[in-house]
């Protein structure tokens, strides 16, 4: 070795590249079983009748529970965060455990929309409430702002609504792995939904899909990163996203909440909450709180009537205001 010269780690790799590598090659193992499972529940999905797909899939989920504990741990740090001593730490597991359910069950759902006929699909709303809301909103010819939520099965939310004949763009979030970004894309296409990728607000397909009076779909129930705006969600200060707001006060276009709610597997009732009720100031800044304020209370109350069927391991406070520690 030449003088001055310094190994660091196994075989002169220092920790910090070796545990870098360690991690990406766990994370590449991940995502490649997360693929095989995909695909092999995708080929089952077209040989076995949906009732013969879910035990195995709520199989999934509970192994996911227990072999998971990060998963565990951020959904009751949510629960504890968002009800507190409303539930105790029984019903707060048990929550927990069938959101993850709830997910499986999306996932299974939404790969048979991949091979199954529109009316198929669209018949598994066996109930239908306010779609009175979209029909009058839709009247004033701004176009409607649909407020979707990680409830129920969020994707089929977005499917019933082409699937009646009223046009839909939505916004979309591309996964950290491509593979899934193309699969959920191209099967939100084929239920006929414009898929517009997230990114600015005024994007031109955004402004045109409102100008031809279409519904525009948003998911705004998860953290908004730094760019977000603190408003309140069950009584605590969330990152939420800003889009719906500057987008309502520069179009006026009325903003109502849309879900899915998952009666068994494979039925729902489609809802339409009625459009939000906005009394806003004159100054930008403060209309802007209200709008999100009033948008994340419109969430708080779906989640408070049925909390098994929301999103529990997303760390939706995870973004804090300057000098506050976490709370995960």
């Amino acid at each position: 070795m030449v003088q001055g010269e310094k190994r660091s780690g196994a075989d002169g790799i220092g920790y910090a590249t070796l545990l870098v590598r360690v991690n990406r090659f766990f994370l590449a193992l991940r995502n490649a079983l997360l693929r095989g499972l995909t695909a092999l529940w995708m080929a089952l999905t077209r040989l076995l009748p949906p009732a013969v797909m879910v035990p195995p899939t709520l199989a999934v989920a509970r192994l996911v529970w227990w072999f998971y504990p990060r998963l565990r741990r951020i959904a009751l740090t949510n629960l504890e965060l968002c009800f507190g001593d409303e539930l105790p730490l029984r019903e707060r597991y048990r929550i927990a455990r069938r959101s993850l359910e709830h997910l499986a069950l999306t996932a299974l759902e939404f790969m048979c929309f991949a091979h199954w006929p529109h009316e198929k699909v669209r018949s598994l709303a066996l109930k239908v409430t306010g779609w009175d809301h979209f029909e009058e909103a839709l009247t004033q010819g701004k176009g409607v702002m649909v407020l979707g939520m990680h409830f129920g099965n969020w994707e089929f939310s977005g499917a019933f609504i082409p699937l009646s004949g009223v046009g839909l763009a939505a916004v979309g979030k591309e996964q950290v792995d491509d593979y899934f970004s193309a699969l959920a894309f191209a099967i939100r296409e084929k239920m006929q939904i414009e898929n517009i990728p997230r990114a600015h607000r005024f994007s031109s397909s955004i402004v045109r899909a409102l100008r031809q009076n279409k519904v525009l779909g948003l998911l705004a129930d998860q953290n908004g990163g730094q760019d977000g705006c603190f408003v309140p969600f069950f009584g605590i200060p969330a990152s939420t996203v800003r889009g719906p707001a500057a987008l309502a006060l520069k179009f006026g276009t009325p903003m109502m909440v849309v879900v899915a709610r998952r009666l068994a597997p494979f039925a729902f009732e489609f809802i339409v909450k009625p459009p939000l009720k906005l009394e806003l100031p004159d100054d930008s800044e403060a209309a802007e709180e209200a709008i999100l304020t009033a948008m994340n209370a419109a969430y708080e109350a779906v989640i408070r009537e049925e909390p098994e069927q929301w999103l529990w391991i997303h760390q939706r406070f995870k973004t804090r205001p300057q000098g506050e520690e976490s709370l995960y």
